[in-house]
């Protein structure tokens, strides 16, 4: 179907749990990704960061 994309993870950055799934083109910019979300395990908004 979308060959040119590929699933990453969104993990806390306090207790390391993946949360989230997301997926990205592959011919972004590269860095690593980090947004403000909820994290079900902390029950608060954290920042999560990319990780694959």
């Amino acid at each position: 179907m979308a060959k040119n994309r590929v699933t990453t993870h969104l993990g806390c950055e306090v207790c390391k749990e993946r949360n989230y799934t997301q997926s990205l083109a592959k011919k972004r910019a590269t860095g690593s990704l980090n947004l403000s979300k909820f994290c079900s395990r902390c029950r608060k908004h954290t920042s999560h960061k990319e990780t694959k």
